[in-house]
C-alpha cells in the first residue's frame, strides 16, 4: 500500500515537472509573436521609450498607416490570390495522384512513387536558377502560373506521402464493392475517397495554404512587378521604409501577415491533429 502511495507520487511529480516544461516551451515559442503583436498597438514614441513595456491603449493608427502609406492592402490581396490558387492546384493534384498510387493498379507505380519523393531531397537553392529561367523562357514572369506551379512543386511530395498514407488506412474493400455496384473510378474518387479523407484534405489546406503563405525567396526572384509583391515581399520593403513609416507599422503588417493563420489553425486544430495521427498510424 505504502510502496502504491509513493508509485503515484512519483508518477504526480513526474507529471506536474512535464507540464512545466511544455508551459515554458509553448511561452519561449509564442513570446516572439505576443511581442510583435503588443508592440504593434503602441505609438511610435512609446515604442522608441521603451521596447519592453506594454501599450498604453490600442493605437490601431498603425494598422492604417500600414495599409494605406505601407501598400498592405495590395501585397494581402495579392497574397490572398496565390494561396488560394495554389491550394486549389495542390488540393486536386495530390488528391488524383495520391488515389492512383494507392488504390490504383499500375506498372511502375512503386518506381514513380519514389522519383516524386526525391524532389523533398533536393534544398531549394539548387533548383532556383533552374526554375527562374524556365519562367524566362516561357515568359510567365510576374503571373500567377510562375507562383503557383513552383510553389506546388515544393509541397506535392510532403502532400503525396500524407493523403497516400492516409488512403491506405481505407479498405479496399469498400472500392471492389463500390466497382460491384457499378461505379467508375472517378465516382469512386469522389463519392467514396473524397468524404473519407476529409480531415487529410484539411490538414493539406492548412500546410499548404501556410507554406505559400510565408513563402519569400522564390516570391522574391519571380516577380519584378512591386504591383504584384506577395506579403512576406511586401513585409520586407516595409522595413526598408522605417526611416519614413516607422516601427509600429511595419510591427502592425507583420502582425497581420502572422495571425491570419493561426487563427485558421486555431479554428481547424482538432482536425488537424487528428489527422495528422491517424495517417501516422495508418502508414
Amino acid at each position: 500500500m505504502h510502496r502504491q502511495k509513493k508509485e503515484k507520487g512519483r508518477s504526480k511529480n513526474v507529471s506536474v515537472f512535464v507540464f512545466i516544461i511544455v508551459l515554458l516551451y509553448a511561452l519561449i515559442s509564442l513570446y516572439p509573436l505576443i511581442w510583435v503583436v503588443l508592440q504593434s498597438f503602441k505609438t511610435e514614441p512609446e515604442f522608441l521609450s521603451s521596447i519592453w513595456s506594454l501599450p498604453s491603449s490600442l493605437h490601431l493608427d498603425n494598422y492604417i498607416t500600414a495599409f494605406t502609406k505601407g501598400n498592405l492592402a495590395v501585397y494581402l490581396k495579392n497574397t490572398v490570390i496565390n494561396t488560394g490558387a495554389t491550394l486549389v492546384v495542390e488540393i486536386v493534384f495530390i488528391t488524383l495522384a495520391a488515389f492512383a498510387f494507392s488504390k490504383l493498379k499500375m506498372k511502375f507505380k512503386n518506381v514513380i512513387f519514389y522519383m516524386i519523393l526525391i524532389n523533398m531531397l533536393i534544398p531549394t537553392p539548387i533548383i532556383l536558377l533552374p526554375m527562374y529561367l524556365q519562367v524566362i523562357n516561357l515568359n510567365i514572369q510576374n503571373t500567377l502560373a510562375a507562383i503557383v506551379f513552383p510553389y506546388f512543386q515544393g509541397f506535392a511530395p510532403l502532400g503525396l506521402i500524407l493523403l497516400k498514407n492516409y488512403m491506405d488506412g481505407i479498405p479496399n474493400e469498400i472500392i471492389e464493392a463500390a466497382k460491384i455496384d457499378g461505379c467508375s473510378t472517378p465516382r469512386i474518387l469522389l463519392s467514396i475517397m473524397v468524404p473519407l479523407v476529409k480531415p487529410m484534405m484539411v490538414t493539406l489546406a492548412i500546410l499548404g495554404g501556410m507554406s505559400a503563405w510565408n513563402e519569400y525567396m522564390w516570391a522574391l526572384v519571380s516577380i519584378s512587378d512591386t504591383s504584384k509583391y506577395t506579403l512576406s515581399v511586401g513585409i520586407a520593403i516595409l522595413k526598408d521604409k522605417i526611416s519614413t513609416l516607422g516601427y509600429t507599422p511595419v510591427l502592425a503588417a507583420l502582425t497581420v501577415g502572422a495571425m491570419v493563420f493561426v487563427i485558421i489553425y486555431l479554428a481547424a486544430q482538432k482536425t488537424f491533429v487528428r489527422s495528422i495521427t491517424e495517417g501516422a498510424v495508418k502508414g
